[in-house]
């Protein structure tokens, strides 16, 4: 296939292995032991990390959302909320182990007197968690973080599941990461997440979800900035019914670059329903060219994991048809160098 002699020109780093590793590493990671038996169900949660180091807490805080009476809040930042206080847990996720926000944040959780639970690989990180005594998992290190996603999230599941914070995980749901991480593979010839990279290639994708799967559709965004290189943007239904949609008049010549983008489960409120399809025949008007994708599987879940390996795989075809290494961040590491990440 064409495709398969585009991916062995620029992706000279191999993402593809880990794309089509990544059944492998959720299973690895739902079976690792933890040292978590001190850590008491919290009234609180603060998931705290940084890019593909934070996305795990935003698929957690929706699922949250929707089954559990424990809030759960998802911390981008150098500093914890004033509220957080020793019935809190402090789930501190860093690939890494290095990420200054995040090690700033722990800082601050020890202080607060948090409970708190450390995920990395190494750094600074597990160095402060022997030095604290704190619970520590460490996952296997090689990845670029937006990669080691099932290592981010499945321990930190499997945790709140032993707290019955979350209910455990449906019984199929390894095997349906292997069937949908198979379909998207260079082999397949009906190519979903191929079909979408050529559709947006050259274009702008406009992103809309409600918000349980806003999560998935921020992930999206964040993989087609870091893998494709390009730009993206994502908002949520109904909000975007009382501003955003009033922007589908100007500048025109933006409008004829967008490819909106519904990404939907079926499980949506009623009249977020009927949102969606007065938005679409609105936005019609100007820009005909409207993908909808429908979540696969039975739960939120299910939902939320079929949507990130379908952009992950879209942001890696899109890099391919950009002719660039979908695995280089030359801009980020430059960033950190001039912040003086060592």
């Amino acid at each position: 296939m064409k495709i398969r002699k585009m991916i062995m020109k620029v992706d000279t780093d191999n993402m593809l292995a880990k794309l089509l590793g990544f059944p492998q590493q959720c299973r690895q990671a739902y079976s690792f032991s933890e040292k978590t038996k001190t850590i008491e169900r919290p009234s609180k949660i603060i998931f705290c990390g940084m890019g593909g180091s934070a996305i795990g807490g935003d698929v957690i805080k929706a699922i949250c959302e929707n089954t559990s009476s424990i809030p759960v809040f998802v911390n981008r930042e150098y500093f914890l909320p004033l509220w957080a206080d020793e019935t809190t847990l402090v789930i501190i996720v860093s690939y890494s182990g290095n990420t200054e926000e995040t090690i700033s944040a722990l800082e601050g959780g020890i202080n607060s007197n948090c409970k708190i639970l450390c995920i990395s690989s190494n750094g600074k990180i597990e160095t402060l968690t022997y030095k604290y005594n704190i619970p520590f998992i460490k996952i296997p290190a090689g990845y670029p973080p937006r990669c080691a996603f099932g290592y981010l999230l499945f321990p930190c599941y499997k945790i709140l599941t032993n707290l019955k914070i979350v209910s455990s995980l449906p019984s199929d749901i390894f095997d349906m990461i292997d069937k949908w991480t198979a379909g998207f593979s260079p082999e397949i010839e009906d190519n979903l997440a191929l079909m979408i990279a050529q559709k947006i290639h050259n274009k702008i994708p406009l992103l809309y979800s409600e918000n349980s799967l806003f999560p998935a559709t921020l992930r999206w965004k964040t993989q087609l900035a870091e893998n494709s290189k390009s730009f993206s943007f994502a908002n949520i239904l109904p909000e975007m019914n009382h501003n955003e949609i009033m922007a589908w008049r100007y500048p025109e010549w933006f409008i004829k670059k967008t490819v909106p983008i519904f990404i939907e489960s079926g499980r949506e409120h009623p009249r977020t329903k009927v949102r969606i399809e007065i938005t679409k025949e609105i936005i019609s008007g100007v820009q005909p060219g409207i993908i909808t994708i429908n979540a696969e599987g039975n739960s939120l879940i299910a939902n939320l994991l079929y949507l990130v390996i379908l952009g992950d795989w879209v942001s890696f075809y899109l890099a391919v048809l950009n002719s660039v290494n979908p695995t280089e961040i030359n801009e980020i590491n430059l960033l950190k160098q001039q912040m003086g990440d060592k």
